[in-house]
């Protein structure tokens, strides 16, 4: 009986002690990984990490920044974090219930859900087998010019430099823009900007330089807002009044000229700006007359690619036709209304109390 008992104890403190030692060699056999975002900066906070070939990763993804993000491993060559972006971004309305990843079988290895300010989400997954370098995007629309890094897949995870990205000053100081939770309108004079420019910041990185004078785009772009430090002036040493400055990548808006004639195409338009309205989280509507015609804008993302949708109101009391000139070389054009004469959308009088132009381009 005693040979029994001691038999008995003897074999369950092996077998715990066996179960203790697959734990820690378990433990042992995975990485982890702890990966955030720069608050205010489209940036992730590690662009370069690496692991072994078919270890266990543990990967803890953090929004700690005041908009959404997401995170995306993907396999192919240079260039593919923005092939990848482009189909996320053309997958439209649909791309928010899907967490913007496109259907793209052997490119996404893994992929985060789109997470809100604040939250997490830890994602275990088998690193590749072959060595390599694997890159990881953020696919929300605009994101994917800034918000990119590589997991380094290889022998000697220690001989690869974990990647930080060096502090920017001017995103870090309280002359910087953010629009966060709800649009910002700043009206100051632009660097290389119109005289009477209204710069409109959106959640989510897209912007825009609205010219008052003749009520056109004059640019838009996309990453972080405005810099007005050169405006105010960063300490007393400096006076101020300079140009404030574009922190993003602008592209071609398509407005060169007053895109609206009432009438006819080539009815002369005299154009006076009235003022902007704010509707809280929602992007400001732009009021002008058109001869005289009372016209609201409201510009916004573009739901496709890298763009703007320019939705318009407009007295339905009218009688002719309107006509929008568009810009649609190198651009695709998606419209609510009307048809093509041209470069001429023709919007019959029944359908001017509201139609909507989208101008977007897959860089």
């Amino acid at each position: 009986m005693e040979l029994s008992y001691h038999f008995k104890k003897n074999g369950l403190l092996l077998l715990a002690s066996m179960m203790m030692a697959l734990s820690t060699w378990a433990q042992a056999a995975e990485t982890a990984i702890r990966l955030a975002t720069q608050p205010g900066k489209l940036r992730y906070d590690v662009e370069t990490f690496a692991v072994k070939p078919g270890v266990d990763v543990v990967l803890t993804f953090v929004n700690n920044d005041e908009m959404q993000h997401n995170l995306l491993i993907v396999r192919g060559e240079e260039g593919i974090t923005l092939k990848v972006a482009q189909k996320a971004w053309a997958m439209g309305p649909g791309a928010a219930d899907k967490q913007f990843v496109p259907d793209m079988d052997g490119v996404v290895l893994v992929h985060s859900r789109v997470l809100n300010p604040g939250q997490q989400q830890t994602i275990h997954f088998k690193a590749p087998d072959q060595t390599g370098i694997y890159p990881y995007v953020c696919t929300l629309p605009g994101h994917a010019f800034s918000m990119k890094g590589n997991m380094v897949v290889t022998d000697d995870p220690d001989s690869v430099k974990i990647d930080k990205p060096e502090e920017d000053e001017t995103l870090g100081n309280n002359f910087v823009l953010h629009p966060h939770h709800k649009p910002i309108v700043k009206r100051a004079f632009v660097q290389d900007g119109p005289p009477r420019a209204i710069n409109v910041g959106i959640p989510g990185g897209i912007n825009y330089c609205f010219d008052a004078e003749s009520c056109t785009v004059a640019f838009a772009w996309f990453g972080p807002f405005l810099d007005i430090g050169p405006d105010w002036g960063r300490n007393a040493n400096e006076r101020g009044g300079r140009p404030v400055r574009v922190l993003g990548e602008r592209f071609d808006a398509g407005q060169p000229v007053f895109p609206v004639r009432l009438g006819g195409k080539n009815i002369p338009s005299q154009v006076r700006f009235k003022g902007y309205r704010l509707h809280g989280m929602n992007a400001p509507t732009l009021e002008f007359t058109v001869n005289g015609a009372w016209v609201k804008e409201t510009i916004t993302p573009s739901e496709q690619g890298i763009g703007l949708k320019y939705a318009f109101e407009m007295d339905p009391g009218l009688v002719t036709p309107v006509y929008v000139y568009v810009d649609r070389n190198d651009a695709e054009v998606v419209v609510s209304h009307g048809t093509w004469e041209g470069s001429w959308l023709k919007i019959a009088p029944e359908d001017i109390a509201s139609f909507s132009i989208t101008r977007f381009y897959q860089p």
